[in-house]
């Protein structure tokens, strides 16, 4: 199951220090949303709660905001708890080897531009994404 984790550059950090991270929860098509959404694609879908986790990341950093963060990781079964109209519960840690992609947007941006990034560039760009 694809989810979208809204994160932090702090969190970003300690995910590629130690690994894995604990994060509360991810938003994920869960059968609510499905089914209050019968007619958005996988695509659509996704999108839109990449958007919703692109808003909990601004809000994660309060003040300092430069941008927003969203994770796509691809979660096992055994990870996913409670389920609520967008989100899951996470009952286990997310390793960084689950990440598929990153998703970065500017926190003034309210158009949803977020930019594409593989997993192994995040190393790369944190630096220039964490709040000096």
């Amino acid at each position: 199951m694809r989810g979208y984790l809204a994160l932090t550059p702090d969190e970003l950090a300690q995910l590629l220090n130690d690994g894995e991270i604990s994060i509360d929860t991810a938003f994920v098509p869960t059968s609510q949303f499905k089914s209050i959404n019968p007619e958005l694609g996988e695509e659509e879908s996704e999108y839109i709660l990449s958007l919703l986790a692109a808003e909990d990341s601004i809000s994660y950093q309060e003040d300092s905001a430069k941008f927003s963060f969203v994770l796509a990781v691809d979660l096992e079964e055994s990870q996913v708890g409670q389920e609520s109209e967008v989100e899951v519960q996470l009952i286990s840690p997310i390793k960084f080897s689950q990440a598929d992609c990153l998703f970065v947007g500017a926190a003034d941006d309210h158009d949803g531009e977020l930019t594409w990034y593989a997993a192994q560039e995040i190393a790369i760009h944190l630096p220039n994404w964490q709040v000096t």
